[in-house]
């Protein structure tokens, strides 16, 4: 069952959106189909796709990768670092920007905005903007920050 999981995880890490979902539903990813978008060309870690949780009203764009575990054991022996393997959740809002990679254990915290290219390290805080290698946090999401956010991308609207 284990090696079929992985297998479909792959499988949905070529497929387009929607497909994808479907895939990642069925190898163990914990999130409802119909309130989150998963962009093309994303990664999730094939061995251990049980270990990513994504609530509600969540957007994923294309080139994401999230990693659930480290394994040094196969290429490097005796390396410092121990094999592990901890969960990844993107709570409630959380938009992640393209190309942005998502390592084991971080939680991405309701309402937050994951600029383009970020690699996240460590748990975000809520309502917060984060950007960069390694990750800073930029300001947090206010309503009236939202509000000027959203009257500047009201002209892009189809």
């Amino acid at each position: 069952m284990k090696k079929i999981r992985s297998i479909l995880c792959l499988i949905g890490n070529y497929m387009p959106p929607k497909l994808n979902s479907f895939f990642y539903k069925l190898a163990g990813v914990k999130f409802n189909i119909s309130k989150v978008w998963i962009g093309n060309n994303c990664y999730f870690d094939v061995p251990f796709p049980e270990y990513i949780t994504i609530k509600d009203n969540v957007c994923i764009t294309g080139g994401v990768t999230i990693v659930t575990h480290f394994d040094p054991t196969v290429g490097v022996k005796n390396h410092p670092i121990k094999k592990y393997k901890k969960k990844v959740i993107l709570e409630e809002g959380v938009f992640v920007g393209p190309r942005t990679t998502i390592l084991p254990g971080v939680v991405v915290k309701k309402n937050t905005f994951i600029q383009a290219g970020t690699i996240l390290t460590k748990s975000t805080n809520e309502n917060s903007i984060i950007f960069g290698n390694p990750q800073k946090e930029k300001q947090k999401l206010t309503k009236n920050l939202v509000r000027k956010i959203n009257n500047q991308n009201k002209n892009y609207l189809i």
